[in-house]
């Protein structure tokens, strides 16, 4: 049967303490553990440290890593057996360095973090998604880019090359330190890198590399800031249905927001028509984009008149998804300010030279984007409609989901209070 020995060979001090790994006539190998020892304190025949080695401070952590080597030798054996791998020397050193998170080149992808994460954006373009059954998305893609940009970055600043063992709390501390002062990120983007961080964690803990566990940890984690998005109530979406608008093209915008808005629809949703069919009262959907879910959604009065206005048939677009949803923002923005809505509130409104989110007080119509759609027709049917009868239509998975959508502001749900109260006091006011 296979076996594992640790030898000393020499006779100074310290002497390097050497792996041998054999079996029977088909191969015996041998190569440097990575321990230095006294080796006047190692027994080769019993394979231990001497009494005489008990005050050496390191003694017990040498012999456990030495027992973890052993079997991680034995473990890798078995998996490399089976895939028909020759065991020389060199497969050896391979698997020692491994275990000890050496590596065997400057971009070793199962020791460096930095070049893993940068192989695993290059394998994503072939790799399917389990959740979709289809390829991962460009988008997808540009954003795991983006967090391996932010790492490159953060490595240059400290002059370091992260290891898989790196990735751990400490790491954690600094990164976000980075973040939040070189950066000027908020807390929500913070998550997002973070987030992907710990997903890329995860493949290589499923490659079985050495990792850190320290990731899986609770404190690993930036919470998100409260994000303020607006949303149309119904008083305003029927102004912009509306609104004459004498424009061609941005009547079919307008005509796409009013769909969106009553349908809870993405832009990437509407802007494939191929998905979307009329049939009767209500539009199928074969599949929605982001969650390869079907839908069927009964017609709201305001889509049957934009249908009846346009044959039958819903506006269309020669553009793709992305041009189109580029369009959509800035129009819809037009369309807004046009239909009056320039109530100011406060929200969070991206600028152009900084390219980042700047809160402040803003005209309610700069605020709206392709989102608001999704946020207006769950917002608006939160409470009126129960919440399972909304989830069938927006494909949401969990309650919890749902609820996230729900953007009326605290003043709108003291007012339904109020309401609720005088409504009651009426009731049963009695004459005395």
């Amino acid at each position: 049967m296979a076996s594992v020995r640790f030898e000393s060979k020499g006779k100074k001090n310290p002497s390097h303490l050497y792996v041998r790994f054999y079996h029977s006539k088909e191969f015996d190998e041998t190569t440097k553990s990575g321990v230095l020892i006294n080796p006047t304190h190692w027994n080769n025949k019993l394979q231990r440290f001497k009494s005489i080695a008990d005050e050496i401070p390191d003694k017990d952590d040498i012999t456990s890593d030495l027992e973890k080597l052993k079997i991680f030798i034995i473990s890798n054996y078995n998996k490399s057996y089976k895939k028909g791998m020759l065991i020389t020397r060199e497969w050896l050193d391979d698997i020692v360095n491994k275990f000890n998170n050496r590596p065997t080149h400057e971009n070793d992808t199962s020791v460096f973090f930095v070049p893993f994460v940068s192989q695993f954006i290059k394998d994503s373009s072939t790799r399917i998604n389990p959740a979709k059954g289809k390829p991962i998305e460009k988008a997808t893609i540009d954003k795991y880019g983006t967090t391996l940009k932010r790492l490159q970055e953060f490595e240059t600043k400290e002059k370091t090359r992260l290891k898989h063992v790196d990735i751990g709390l400490k790491f954690f501390k600094k990164f976000v330190s980075f973040l939040s002062i070189d950066g000027g990120y908020k807390p929500t983007t913070m998550n997002k890198y973070i987030s992907q961080i710990k997903m890329f964690c995860d493949e290589v803990k499923v490659k079985g590399y050495n990792y850190n566990p320290e990731y899986e940890s609770r404190r690993f984690y930036v919470k998100r800031s409260k994000v303020i998005d607006t949303y149309l109530n119904e008083e305003e979406i029927y102004k912009i249905f509306e609104l004459e608008i004498e424009n061609e093209r941005l009547d079919k915008i307008r005509d796409l927001f009013i769909l969106g808005l009553w349908t809870g629809l993405r832009v990437s949703d509407f802007s494939e028509l191929d998905r979307l069919q009329i049939s009767g009262n209500n539009i199928l959907i074969s599949s929605t984009v982001k969650t390869n879910a079907p839908a069927k959604i009964p017609i709201h009065p305001q889509i049957r008149s934009i249908l009846n206005k346009r044959n039958g048939e819903l506006p269309k677009f020669n553009l793709t998804p992305k041009s189109l949803e580029n369009l959509f923002n800035k129009k819809v923005k037009e369309i807004c300010k046009d239909a009056g809505i320039t109530t100011e509130i406060i929200g969070d409104l991206k600028n152009k030279e900084t390219n980042r989110d700047e809160r402040g007080i803003y005209p309610k119509y700069k605020l709206i984007s392709s989102h608001t759609c999704r946020r207006s027709f769950i917002t608006n049917h939160l409470g009126v409609l129960p919440d399972r009868a909304i989830m069938t239509i927006t494909t949401h998975s969990s309650i919890a989901q749902l609820h996230k959508y729900d953007k009326k502001s605290s003043e709108e749900y003291i007012e339904e209070v109020r309401k609720h109260w005088e409504a009651e006091k009426s009731e049963n006011l009695k004459i005395v």
